[in-house]
Parts: C-alpha cells; sequence; structure tokens
C-alpha cells in the first residue's frame, strides 16, 4: 500500500545552518562579481576600491565558513 512521506520539522540549529549557508553563498557571489571587475578595471581609484571590497568579502566569507565548521556556534 502506499506510505505517507514522513515531513521532518527543521531545528533551529538547522534554520540557522541554511541561512548561514545562503549568506555564504552570497558572499561567495559578490566575491565573483569583484573579481570581475577587478579584471576589466581602469581608474586606479576604483581598483583600490575593489581591492579593500575584496578584502572584506574574503574576510567575511572566512567567518562564515568558521561558522559552519564549528556547528552554528559563533554568529
Amino acid at each position: 500500500m502506499g506510505e505517507r512521506p514522513v515531513f521532518k520539522r527543521m531545528t533551529r540549529q538547522e534554520k540557522e545552518r541554511r541561512a548561514v549557508q545562503g549568506e555564504l553563498r552570497e558572499a561567495m557571489q559578490a566575491l565573483r562579481a569583484n573579481e570581475v571587475a577587478f579584471e576589466e578595471a581602469q581608474d586606479p581609484f576604483y581598483i583600490e576600491q575593489l581591492t579593500y571590497q575584496h578584502a572584506a568579502l574574503m574576510c567575511r566569507c572566512r567567518a562564515l565558513l568558521r561558522v559552519l565548521r564549528s556547528g552554528g556556534e559563533d554568529p
């Protein structure tokens, strides 16, 4: 006979983990966009801004990865 699908409720920790994963995806997309812009940039001032933005995005990605590896204990 047909079995009913079992729906599992997400725990708060699972929801938080998924949210962090979404933030990481967004940060990685921004990082890729930054790298493309850097390759096309001509203006030294714009290049400098992109360099600082790249560093900030790398820090954000590292922080999010740290949270995911620790199981979501550190915000």
